[in-house]
């Protein structure tokens, strides 16, 4: 397979598009930041994904935007030959009314959203320049743009409607995202969920006693820090938010926090999070039987009129976002062919076996699927600090495209190294 790549690598039309990669890399940076400083919160692509579709088309490609904006174009390929989807993200963590300002500190630049995943987006229409420019034909039908509703509150809205709303075959995916030497193999089961907590509400002295979903959120979140989780398979959580409270002298009616289940293991991640929630009914009743003393002095002092004794915390869930993912062995078919086509560029692959990325929703059907990063380097993301630096950036581009072709094959070269298993 190796050699395979090489020759691949080495041959003239490939080798044009590579050094064309290099001498468009302004043109790359000047995109990504274009793209960059278009606000594109998860669920509010609209204007990026505009932008996006119109860049396809300014090079002669058909763009294709299907109902939830997820905008691509299709290169087919001979009847029968496998299907390569390859996308990266269109939408950002950041709302809607965060600054897109441009700052430069050296070489790096500073936007919020700048590599996370615009970068990617970047070296999607950089890839369709380069093959345009050498005159590269895959060898199987190529899918390649951008997807929508990645991040956390999108809950993989593009790659659901792809694959489970239409349940599109394809026989590989890959998605570009991140920067660095990463090949990532395997996605994360992860749950996002909002637990709340209620009751009654009063005066702080007034219904001094009465349940408070406060103290009661906070005695949940203090027993869920000390649970325990496995190190294999690999699992996480985070509370990561919280909310809640009226004023200072209020014994508040409401309050929330959310969290955040990952684990390698679909069924480890269920479990966990059900006794969060188990453990939030528990503490519910606890806070009750908590106030009982104080409850009884306000009943015999002829307070009990200013609250209801026998009010509870009621408790509601919902959940914002998750997936199940799936594992692939690190030897198998699409990771092999990828960490030799990283390795004809020069680059040792970084395998890491678990993210979560848009790989997540095809590995979760089976699909062959793995995520590379761009070229470049980055720092801060998903914060408003983010910044790019694209020194020999161009590198990362000439990967990835070799990975594609790797993937894809070449008319009159070599045909797809990718299987036909999904699409027969």
């Amino acid at each position: 397979m190796e050699e395979k790549i090489r020759t691949l690598h080495d041959s003239a039309c490939v080798q044009k598009a590579l050094a064309f990669i290099e001498q468009d890399a302004d043109h790359i940076t000047e995109q990504q930041i274009e793209l960059a400083l278009i606000p594109a919160y998860s669920n509010h692509e609209e204007q990026k994904a505009a932008r996006f579709k119109e860049m396809i088309e300014e090079m002669g490609y058909e763009a294709v935007q299907d109902e939830v904006l997820n905008t691509y174009t299709i290169i087919p390929g001979p009847e029968n030959s496998p299907v390569v989807w390859v996308s990266a993200h269109l939408d950002t963590v950041f709302p809607m009314d965060t600054e897109l300002k441009l700052r430069r500190e050296g070489s790096r630049i500073c936007i919020p959203g700048i590599c996370d995943d615009t970068r990617g987006c970047a070296e999607v229409l950089a890839l369709l320049r380069a093959m345009k420019e050498a005159d590269i034909r895959p060898a199987c039908t190529l899918i390649i743009g951008g997807d929508v509703g990645e991040e956390g509150v999108g809950n993989f809205r593009g790659m659901r409607h792809i694959f489970e709303t239409k349940n599109t075959k394809v026989d590989a995916f890959i998605s570009i995202d991140g920067c660095g030497d990463q090949l990532t193999y395997g996605g994360v089961s992860d749950v996002q969920y909002r637990i709340t907590f209620r009751g009654p509400g009063g005066h702080s002295m007034g219904a001094f006693g009465l349940v408070n979903p406060i103290m009661c959120m906070g005695r949940t979140i203090a027993r869920i820090a000390e649970q325990r989780v496995p190190n294999d398979p690999f699992t996480i959580f985070n509370v990561s938010t919280v909310k809640g409270g009226t004023g200072v002298t209020s014994i508040a009616s409401e309050c929330s926090f959310t969290m955040d289940v990952r684990s390698a293991d679909g069924e480890v991640m269920k479990a966990f999070h059900q006794k969060c929630l188990d453990i939030a009914h528990e503490c519910a009743d606890e806070e009750y039987a908590r106030w009982e003393e104080e409850r009884n002095w306000s009943a015999a002092n002829g307070r009990r009129k200013n609250f209801d004794p026998d009010a509870r915390i009621q408790i509601s869930t919902e959940e914002l976002s998750g997936s199940m993912g799936g594992i692939q062995d690190e030897n198998c078919e699409i990771v092999t062919i990828l960490k030799n086509a990283f390795e004809v560029s020069g680059v040792q692959p970084v395998l890491r076996s678990l993210s979560s990325t848009d790989a997540n929703i095809p590995l979760s059907k089976g699909i062959p699927a793995a995520t590379i990063c761009s070229g470049g380097k980055s720092g801060g993301t998903h914060d408003i600090s983010e910044w790019y630096d694209p020194t020999d950036a161009y590198k990362g581009v000439q990967k990835n495209l070799l990975c594609v072709l790797a993937l894809t094959g070449v008319e009159g070269l070599c045909g797809p190294l990718i299987s036909k298993t999904q699409t027969k």
